[in-house]
């Protein structure tokens, strides 16, 4: 397992933990709030460079998706679900940056720290420790 790539995605929902506990503080800066939404991105992507990135463990350049994604299991429906859920999120952060609505932001922020904690973090596990 790469521990970097975990503190990297680990570190990216402190910091959106931050921006939804920020309250007034993300108001004003439109633009600023909407660039908010390359956090979700980025571990979306640092996600995907892993899973479908060589396994170190295994030889033959075969990729972590598939060295550890069994057919039927639930390794790889995770990882469709963290990506997809993380886009949703950049997406509504954009809205409520370019809209102004702080509520919204502080919400989607919220729900994207955890959501990179409780499933990103358990998905990087899977793709490592079998």
């Amino acid at each position: 397992m790469q521990p970097v790539v975990v503190l990297v995605n680990i570190a990216i929902a402190l910091v959106l933990i931050v921006i939804a506990a920020g309250g007034r503080r993300t108001r004003g800066g439109g633009g600023w709030s909407a660039a908010a939404a390359a956090l979700p991105l980025l571990a979306a992507g640092l996600l995907s460079g892993y899973v479908f990135g060589e396994d170190s463990y295994r030889g033959n350049g075969i990729s972590r998706w598939g060295a550890y994604r069994s057919p039927g299991g639930a390794l790889g429906s995770m990882f469709v679900l963290s990506i997809g859920l993380m886009l949703v999120c950049a997406a509504l952060l954009t809205y409520a940056g370019l809209s102004g609505r702080n509520r919204l932001l502080r919400v989607t922020a919220l729900a994207a720290g955890m959501l990179a904690l409780f499933l990103l973090v358990p998905t990087y596990l899977g793709f490592s420790l079998n």
